[in-house]
């Protein structure tokens, strides 16, 4: 089993780092290879909307996201974070889900898509905010979110967390929703 996770927040040793930090090792101990991938430290340009994905079955562009879309390809499990900025993901985050249009094929008829990522993949969201409410304020997201990875995308299973009243400056893991989001993490990643 592998498992590849993506930090989009560009504070490497920040909250959403620390969770999915601790949900890779987790992960490891019960067995499954990791690759861990901080937006910070790569160069991912956006999405162009060329469209040379839909014929070439792949992006035009030759930049780090390659690495990540080949990661997700060759994955069981995709975890993705990010903490909420501006009432939304990040821009790192952003740049990402938008580059994973290459992995839609044309399908039978306009706006119709095929995914390219082999079936039966799960897929965990993780989200951090300040806002003690963010679960509720900032569930759009995830509506978002499911609609990309499970409708278009065809992951086979999707977990969400919002972790919201998050402190810069505390540890986001002694809080009562991260220790519920590291308790269904638990659950989800059994093998």
């Amino acid at each position: 089993m592998k498992l590849v996770a993506v930090n989009g927040s560009p504070r490497k040793a920040g909250n959403t780092s620390l969770m999915l930090k601790e949900i890779v090792a987790l992960a490891e101990k019960k067995g499954i290879e990791t690759k861990y991938f901080d937006l910070a430290d790569m160069h991912i340009s956006d999405c162009k909307g060329c469209q040379n994905c839909k014929t070439n079955q792949a992006c035009v562009q030759k930049d780090d996201m390659t690495s990540i879309v080949e990661a997700m390809q060759a994955s069981d499990f995709v975890l993705l974070g990010s903490p909420v900025y501006m009432g939304d993901e990040t821009g790192l985050m952003k740049c990402v889900a938008d580059r994973l249009y290459c992995l839609l094929a044309e399908g039978d008829g306009p706006g119709n898509y095929k995914t390219r990522l082999a079936p039966g993949k799960k897929v965990m969201l993780l989200m951090t905010c300040g806002d003690p409410n963010g679960d509720k304020l900032y569930n759009y997201i995830l509506v978002r979110y499911f609609r990309l990875l499970i409708k278009l995308l065809e992951f086979e299973d999707l977990h969400s967390f919002i972790i919201g009243g998050v402190n810069p400056n505390a540890d986001v893991r002694k809080m009562n929703q991260a220790k519920e989001a590291m308790k269904e993490a638990d659950r989800y990643l059994t093998v």
